[in-house]
């Protein structure tokens, strides 16, 4: 392997050269040279005066001054195609530089690896598409010796080199025989500003690639060879040249970023430490409707807990939708509120308090999230082929969710053992970090009376909807047969259902009302045959109420969770048994805790344990073949989406997300005003 011939073009600044040669000394090695060649600034005897008392007595420098001023590009085509006759490999280094141990061998060896790498640029502080980590969240450069400290935790992560898109001029190795049949620098960019573009550019042409070294590492600091607005000046008069020759290099640069980064290079500053002073949580709303639901209860009660407790612990983003805002009105009750198409910055972990439904939510979390974990609340949507034909492609997504997610959560160990003996083959593959964590419930003023005249004096309630798993239609001839009233919440309409049985429909009460009809009660029938959670329990529990359940897993679970309470429920298996437990509720309807002590869950108890969750699964480390998997997979479903949109079937929901992703990425003008006219619409 040929040596180097490390060209530096000097102009003034003499602070930051001292220390690039200072670097130079010390790991440069014997057959490599260094030439500095002075471009005669206003300063350049001095400038001449100091670099040939640095450089005194060491054969691995050479010292040059041009007649006159060149510019950049010019004295680096004079130091490559005339000064230096060598024949060696050249490697054309910025003076405001500082070189690390190893940089320049490793830089040689990847550069060998293959006949096809024409050029390889290192790590660096400050190098645009070569920064370590090339993302953060502070919004600035990230202070050098943090960025050091993360190329030292992820250069055996990273692979040992990345194909780029193109390269950074700052520290700059290519081939000597590339210099000489296709020449360096095209003059027409000097003094400088991307000649180094145009470079990699024209040598691609004919199959050569620009690498990126992950394990060599030259802090840059900021250029002083021009002042801000002839830089600025420079930089567009230079580009409109290199864009009008390469038109698709602004594409390339956009997709190199949205489809070919790697998930470790993404998330680098995540996976790394010392880069953030809090880990960055977000909590991922997106499936909370815009309408209250026990989705809705859930994700918003859970959410304002743990915001509440862990605010100071953790820098906390929420994600919700538009729509969904509005309802709930969330913007405003936290500093950080996000929008699917909005959403900026990367996460450490995100958090989803529902399972995954859609398949955009997925691919959000996969662009944002380091780690993403969620809660499953049931699956009874893929066990019910009626329900699952409405949405077969739920099947598919819950399936995805499960096999890339860092861990999930059941809001019952009944979910969790559902969800396992479904989707065997997902958790067959890995050990899926898992935990259990029941609902909770706010401590509520009481009701007092019904805002509207209740149909009854003294009634039981029962809580169901339309779905069959809810046993509503059913369980009404057993109802009837009972020595008593009942109000049901769910009827399909609000009237007589029976003589003894009057109905409302969920969806249009106020919650003071449902907490009223719950609190004047005499007790809860709930005779669901699935569900992931019985939020009955919480009323019962709440408003000191016995409660009447079927037999079934999940409530033998919960009436032994909330044992405290567990003596005031009565679960029967055959619908038969209801009369005589009305009966003796009727007989007895005092509600009896064990030691006579009431226990109250509350939400903040939900999200302490979440808390917990999150905490432990921050501390493992990232699964990276899970990862990559996750990141190729829902970015290529993306592109899929986009590339193949049925323009004429906007009612095809995969069709029309790939649209709109098409208009986004293409023509985002266009998008930011469709989309400003449909919220406007909606006002």
């Amino acid at each position: 392997m040929r040596g180097i011939s490390v060209i530096i073009p000097v102009y003034k600044d003499w602070d930051t050269l001292k220390i690039c040669i200072e670097s130079l000394k010390e790991c440069v090695t014997p057959g490599n040279k260094v030439i500095l060649v002075n471009d005669k600034s206003p300063i350049w005897e001095e400038m001449e005066k100091n670099i040939l008392a640095a450089i005194k007595g060491d054969d691995r420098f050479e010292y040059y001054l041009n007649d006159e001023n060149m510019g950049f590009v010019k004295t680096c085509n004079r130091a490559a195609l005339e000064l230096d006759k060598s024949g060696r490999d050249v490697l054309l280094l910025n003076s405001d530089t500082k070189v690390t141990p190893g940089f320049l061998e490793e830089m040689r060896e990847v550069l060998y690896l293959s006949e096809k790498h024409g050029v390889v640029c290192p790590r660096s502080s400050n190098a645009t598409i070569l920064t370590m980590p090339v993302k953060n969240n502070t919004g600035d450069l990230l202070d050098p010796e943090v960025s050091y400290n993360t190329f030292l935790q992820m250069k055996e992560v990273l692979p040992r080199y990345t194909v780029l898109p193109t390269g950074v001029g700052f520290a700059f190795l290519t081939r000597r025989e590339l210099v000489d049949r296709y020449g360096l620098f095209d003059e027409v960019y000097s003094p400088g500003y991307n000649e180094e573009n145009d470079y990699c550019a024209r040598i691609n042409q004919y199959g050569f690639n620009v690498v990126m070294a992950n394990r060599a590492y030259v802090f840059h600091y900021e250029s002083k060879s021009f002042g801000n607005a002839k830089k600025a000046e420079l930089e567009e008069a230079h580009r409109q040249i290199f864009t009008g020759r390469y038109d698709y290099y602004d594409k390339l640069i956009d997709r190199y970023f949205y489809q070919r980064i790697s998930p470790l290079e993404n998330f680098a500053d995540l996976i790394a430490d010392g880069v953030y002073e809090k880990p960055r949580v977000l909590i991922s709303l997106y499936e909370v409707p815009s309408a209250f639901n026990g989705t809705a209860q859930y994700g918003l009660s859970v959410t304002e807990a743990f915001y509440e407790k862990f605010k100071d612990k953790y820098d906390i983003h929420i994600l919700i939708n538009k729509e969904a805002d509005d309802f709930h009105k969330v913007t405003g009750r936290y500093p950080h509120v996000w929008y699917p198409h909005t959403i900026q910055g990367t996460f450490h972990i995100a958090f989803a308090p529902s399972q995954i439904i859609h398949l955009e939510h997925l691919f959000v979390l996969n662009r944002v999230a380091l780690k993403y974990a969620f809660a499953m609340q049931d699956i009874i949507s893929i066990r019910s082929h009626y329900i699952l034909m409405q949405d077969y492609e739920r099947l598919e997504i819950f399936r995805r969710s499960i096999d890339y997610c860092d861990g999930i959560m059941g809001i019952s160990k009944f979910t969790l053992d559902d969800t396992k003996a479904y989707y065997t083959e997902e958790f067959a593959r890995r050990e899926i970090p898992e935990t259990i964590i029941y609902h909770g419930m706010k401590e509520e003023k009481p009701g007092g009376e019904p805002e509207k005249t209740l149909p009854y004096s003294e009634y039981f309630m029962v809580f169901g909807n339309f779905y069959k798993h809810k046993y509503l239609a059913e369980i009404l001839p057993y109802l009837e047969k009972c020595d008593a009233q009942f109000v049901v919440l769910g009827a399909k309409k609000e009237g007589n259902l029976a003589e003894n049985v009057y109905g409302y429909p969920s969806g249009g009460l106020s919650d003071a009302f449902i907490r009223s009809m719950v609190e004047n009660s005499m007790g809860i029938v709930f005779p669901s045959v699935y569900e992931g959670f019985g939020l009955p329990f919480l009323d019962g529990i709440k408003y000191d109420k016995k409660l009447i359940v079927t037999d079934n897993e999940l409530n033998r679970e919960l009436r032994n969770f909330f044992e405290n309470y567990s003596s005031n429920v009565s679960l029967y298996k055959d619908p038969d048994e209801l009369p005589q437990m009305v009966e003796d509720i009727k007989k007895d309807p005092k509600v009896v805790y064990a030691g006579g002590v009431k226990k109250i869950r509350t939400w903040t108890d939900s999200a302490t344990e979440l808390e917990a969750f999150i905490a432990r699964l921050l501390k493992t480390p990232v699964d990276k073949e899970v990862l990559a998997r996750r990141w190729n997979d829902c970015r290529y479903l993306e592109n899929v989406h986009r590339m193949y949109a049925t323009f004429s079937k906007p009612d095809n929901v995969g069709a029309w997300l790939g649209f709109k992703i098409w208009l986004r990425d293409n023509t985002p003008g266009l998008f930011r005003f469709l989309h400003n006219v449909k919220r406007i619409g909606r006002k």
